[in-house]
């Protein structure tokens, strides 16, 4: 028997799918239908054709004798490679096919110079908790129930040392009174105090009473913050509808109305698909712009590379708006333009 591991095909689509549909049932078979459906929904047919040319999907099959026996869904941000889902045909484990594909997984990450390795799996999974820790993965979180809406073991492989430039991540939220940047400031807090992220959070008002600005500043890392200040951002997010000057960054997801028309050929380092237009597809899909920060934020969580797939925000958000906010996060974290 011939098992080989390719890259994911646009032929083999539909079968991948099914399968992921099944180890989703599997491993949710105690779940409502609803969160079933959640899982279902990020990884359709249509979505993974339209991820299918980005550099930063990783997305492979396992197959023995042509048929499609398991595959990997990663994504790698930031030089960090996020592992999403690995599953294998029910009747094709314990054949070391898991340990093969997530080696070819690894060896990408490597040599797209990834130096971390990302997987969330559940306390219940041991299997799985083993399986990973048996391929070098340490359990740096164990995240409560309280917080996401199911128990989470967060797991993390070294793959080099971590770049001087990695340690200390600095990030600008930026915007108008009234567009919920505190809210959005402190619901990232909380994720990364989650993920066991030293974090320090600074807010800065205009000395407007009424109508002004606002930022948020935060400093993350995996290590004591000395200082929780900083010059520039590693990135920025302006949901200012006029471009602010004073924001300095590496790289910046910016309001796309704040840029007019056309490019205006400043000093942002802010390619096209980061010109976004949050409050047109506030209003056009959620029908207020009141949800222009959670569409912003599930963007900024997919560039900062933290997954979302696992996150129940039950106990984050009050009950006015919840499913309309759940839902412009997630819309937000998957937008691709």
């Amino acid at each position: 028997m011939t098992f080989i591991i390719e890259k994911l095909k646009e032929n083999d689509i539909e079968t991948v799918v099914d399968l992921y549909y099944h180890i989703v049932d599997e491993l949710h078979s105690k779940n409502p239908e609803v969160d079933r459906s959640h899982f279902r929904n990020i990884y359709t047919s249509d979505k993974l054709k339209k991820r299918f040319d980005n550099k930063n999907c990783i997305y492979l099959v396992g197959k023995e004798n042509g048929n499609i026996i398991g595959f990997v869904f990663a994504w790698i941000s930031h030089q960090i490679g996020n592992i999403f889902w690995l599953g294998i045909e029910p009747s094709y484990r314990r054949k070391g096919y898991a340990s093969k594909l997530l080696e070819e997984t690894l060896n990408i990450f490597a040599n797209r110079e990834c130096y971390k390795a990302k997987f969330f799996t559940y306390p219940s999974e041991e299997l799985a908790n083993h399986f990973f820790q048996k391929h070098g993965f340490t359990e740096t979180a164990r995240i409560d129930k309280s917080f996401f809406g199911v128990g989470v073991v967060f797991m993390v492989k070294e793959i080099t040392p971590v770049p001087e430039e990695h340690r200390i991540k600095k990030i600008i939220l930026a915007g108008e009174a009234g567009q919920g940047i505190k809210l959005m400031a402190h619901i990232l807090a909380n994720i990364l105090t989650k993920l066991e992220k030293e974090v320090a959070l600074n807010l800065v008002y205009d000395a407007t009473v009424r109508g002004g600005n606002i930022k948020a500043e935060i400093v993350y890392s995996d290590e004591p913050i000395d200082v929780p200040f900083f010059e520039e951002a590693d990135i920025a997010l302006q949901l200012s509808r006029i471009h602010d000057a004073s924001i300095k960054a590496k790289h910046i997801l910016i309001e796309s109305s704040a840029c007019g028309t056309d490019c205006k050929k400043c000093d942002l380092r802010c390619p096209a698909s980061d010109r976004i237009p949050f409050e047109k597809i506030a209003t056009e899909h959620f029908s207020s712009p009141i949800f222009v920060n959670m569409v912003a934020l599930g963007k900024l969580l997919q560039k900062i590379g933290i997954t979302i797939e696992l996150v129940n925000f039950d106990t984050v958000f009050p009950t006015q708006f919840f499913d309309e906010n759940i839902r412009a996060i997630r819309y937000g974290y998957t937008y691709q333009d």
